[in-house]
């Protein structure tokens, strides 16, 4: 385990360099969101950042936009979708779609044709194969875009839906029987990647080959893996691999497997999340038991260390972070199952003085 370098005011430095040559990157609060949220999503529309939270228990996806004159967050829209389990933005041009995936009622497609105009439900989304949805992704496939959704139910697949004309239909599908948690896109060796987790065994990636998905391999020593998420560093491509019991893994891929590089004590934990936040490469830990920490990739070691915890007060039951930048300020968004949503500011602290 990484030996923690914590001071009084949760501030980092290196060990045997003086702290004063080491600007130190720190999270404080911002602002609440009230409701409960599974997921958070930043987007892009007209030039403008947004954010789109998942809401269940509310039955919406919440739509924020920033508010200059106030300097916070402000409710530009909000979709009806009781039992949401994520909302999944995608702009083409002037138009503005939300994938709605919902565990009861089943999943939707919302629409804005353009500016000024209110999204409205336009499509139902793939009603006899998406049972009991649990992560939905967006990707691009031969220059057209495509939505995955994972599906946990028994009796389910997880589904490719792909853009034809109007609309988006199921093109594919994957993994069934498995009850999958959890998909993730990246792109590996220049080619589309899909990884996926499931309750039923170890993720499996998948490549993009001739038209569909083909199964690559499997990630060994990754057992029990909720859900995964990647970033890159130094041309290296690392995974993130969350564990609900044992230790959430970090791994790197060889050019032909992933390898693991570092375990980190995770219990109760639902999302461990890569973030590029300015200049730094950030990894969040939630738990549904103790305090979120946060880590700060060490480029000399490239490992993970420890950077600070988030709270108190502590993180309900965190399931997603995300992070968007606005006016020169960077902001990070933590949605909490059983609690409300916070916003975090990142603030980087000169030690010189």
């Amino acid at each position: 385990m990484c030996k923690p370098r914590l001071s009084d005011e949760g501030l980092w430095g290196l060990p045997g360099l003086p702290d004063f040559l080491l600007p130190s990157p720190e999270l404080s609060r911002f602002q609440t969101v009230g409701e409960s949220a599974l997921g958070v999503e930043p987007f892009s529309y007209q030039g403008e950042p947004h954010m789109v939270l998942a809401q269940p228990f509310a039955g919406r996806c919440l739509i924020l936009s920033w508010d200059y004159g106030l300097q916070r967050f402000r409710l530009e829209e909000e979709l009806s979708a009781p039992s949401v389990v994520s909302c999944k933005p995608l702009v083409l041009g002037l138009r503005l779609f939300v994938l709605a995936a919902r565990l009861w009622g089943g999943s939707q497609l919302w629409a804005r044709p353009g500016p000024g105009l209110r999204l409205a439900p336009t499509q139902a989304l793939a009603p006899k194969r998406l049972l009991r949805p649990n992560d939905a992704e967006l990707l691009w496939l031969d220059g057209q875009p495509c939505f995955v959704v994972a599906d946990a139910s028994k009796a389910g697949s997880t589904t490719l839906l792909c853009r034809d004309g109007p609309g988006f239909y199921p093109r594919q599908s994957l993994h069934a029987w498995h009850r999958d948690t959890d998909a993730e896109a990246l792109e590996l060796d220049g080619r589309p990647h899909l990884l996926l987790a499931s309750a039923s065994q170890r993720p499996v990636l998948f490549h993009w080959f001739g038209g569909r998905f083909e199964r690559r391999t499997d990630i060994p020593e990754a057992e029990d893996v909720y859900a995964t998420r990647h970033f890159q560093a130094s041309g290296d491509v690392f995974l993130c691999l969350t564990r609900y019991i044992g230790d959430s893994l970090v791994m790197r891929w060889d050019g032909s497997m992933f390898r693991l590089l570092q375990q980190l004590p995770s219990r109760g934990a639902h999302v461990f999340q890569p973030l590029l936040i300015a200049r730094d490469q950030l990894a969040i830990l939630g738990s549904d038991f103790a305090f979120s920490q946060v880590f700060h990739l060490e480029p000399d070691k490239g490992l993970l260390e420890p950077l600070q915890e988030l709270g108190p007060p502590a993180l309900v039951a965190p399931r997603a972070f995300a992070h968007i930048a606005m006016a020169g300020r960077h902001f990070l968004f933590a949605a909490c199952f059983k609690g409300p949503t916070q916003i975090y500011q990142l603030h980087e602290l000169d030690l010189s003085a």
